[in-house]
């Protein structure tokens, strides 16, 4: 697991969001050194200044009634250490920088506090003056007007967080429509054409798109076409070949029979080249019980004398082209007869929100290393390769399960045998078949 966002939206919010922090700390800190320190050096000389007035005053014996006008004038007086204490120093909170910041003007062992009673006072001990503490009155400071700053720097804050998510999601949705038209274009259907919006280069990458989406469905219709055309037009010879040779003499029966025989092989053949070209996309999905399908398909197979079984439970209503689902299951249990054994088992069940089909022979089972390349058209294994069929089978049913947005796995039985696993999720069918 990590903290990272692995999408685009996420990480193109979570830039944005540490860019306005940064931003945010790079305010602050021009604002304490380019503001609050300046100002405090200020105030500081000040006090500097006004401690030097009254260290001379002192000195030279100024008049008291001099003094008591300069105390009226401007509040500064000072105490003795006793008395200061009866004045509110004792109450006085010590700040270290501050008072290293004062020794600079007025000497090392300078040393300022801040009282906060009535109003704001400094008291400030000048070096010359160790026995001497003075009080310069200021104005006490409403801490709630901080709140105002510390306020609109987070509404600045949401608001630039609500944007970026904004510009994030703007930037986000082109490409999700680009990557749930893929997706479409990978089940081999055509997803239409995406609107060109967004930034220059999204459209540019939006235009190519539904260039390359245009010429795909046009292969593939192409494809389709050429299939369909080519097979049927295979089917009048065949048919030719086939009436005559039941005009063949009784001399000739097996001739006549490896010609019938040759015959059904390239109609069986023909009947996969177009089954895999109609894949039931344009039949409508209809929410049916898929056991009901399952029971159709062995009770045919039981009326063909095969050894079939079923282990069925309940199961929830999933949405299926009937006609593609039939063939699905139908070619697996073909292939469970034609390259395993008898008896060939069929069994569903419901389990942690997925529709599981199971279909299982007793025969020798496939290498390991042939699964894969065995859904590839064309591809046949060893058992097939001296058999009928086109190498089409495991590939029409693999495009079928697909366009139901569903998986299929095969692996070895411990017996002895090939299963094949099916997995359905209906949580997924508000997704279009």
């Amino acid at each position: 697991m990590t903290l990272i966002p692995q999408g685009a939206f996420g990480r193109t919010a979570l830039l944005i969001a540490g860019l306005l922090f940064v931003n945010l700390l790079v305010y602050l800190f021009v604002t304490a050194f380019m503001v609050v320190k300046p100002n405090s050096d200020i105030l500081m000389k000040q006090m500097a200044n006004q401690m030097n007035a009254l260290v001379i005053h002192e000195q030279n014996n100024v008049a008291p009634e001099v003094i008591e006008q300069f105390e009226q004038a401007t509040g500064i007086q000072s105490f003795a250490f006793k008395q200061a204490l009866g004045e509110g120093f004792a109450d006085a909170v010590y700040y270290k920088s501050l008072s290293d910041q004062l020794s600079s003007y007025l000497g090392e062992g300078s040393e300022i506090r801040i009282e906060e009673s009535d109003k704001a006072y400094y008291w400030i001990l000048h070096p010359k003056q160790k026995d001497i503490w003075i009080r310069i009155p200021s104005i006490r400071i409403d801490y709630w007007t901080y709140l105002v700053p510390v306020f609109y720097i987070s509404i600045i804050f949401v608001l630039s967080i609500l944007g970026g998510w904004i510009f994030a999601k703007q930037l986000h949705r082109p490409l999700k429509r680009l990557e749930v038209a893929a997706r479409e274009i990978g089940r081999g259907d055509y997803p239409g054409k995406l609107k060109e919006s967004g930034a220059r280069e999204l459209v540019a990458v939006t235009q190519a798109f539904n260039q390359m989406a245009k010429d795909v469905h046009q292969l593939e219709e192409d494809r389709t076409l050429l299939l369909a055309g080519i097979s049927h037009d295979l089917r009048t010879p065949i048919t030719r070949i086939r009436l005559a040779s039941e005009f063949l003499g009784e001399q000739d029966i097996e001739t006549k029979n490896g010609i019938i025989a040759d015959t059904e092989d390239m109609d069986a053949i023909i009947d996969q080249f177009i089954s895999f070209v109609r894949d039931g996309r344009d039949e409508a999905a209809q929410d049916v019980d898929l056991n009901q399908i399952i029971e159709q398909i062995a009770e045919n197979n039981v009326l063909h004398h095969r050894d079939i079984t079923t282990d069925l439970n309940s199961l929830p209503k999933y949405p299926v082209k009937i006609l593609a689902m039939k063939r699905l299951i139908g070619n697996l249990v073909e292939n469970g007869f034609r390259y395993g054994k008898p008896p060939v088992e069929i069994a569903s069940r419901f389990t942690a929100g997925k529709i599981i089909i199971t279909v299982s022979d007793h025969g020798e089972g496939i290498p390991d290393k042939d699964v894969e390349r065995l859904f590839q058209p064309f591809s046949r294994g060893e058992q097939a390769r001296t058999g009928r069929g086109s190498g089409l089978g495991l590939a029409i049913v693999k495009r079928i399960v697909e366009l139901h947005h569903g998986e299929i796995e095969l692996h070895n039985l411990s017996r002895g045998g090939l299963q094949v696993t099916l997995t359905f999720i209906p949580d997924i069918t508000s997704n279009k078949l």
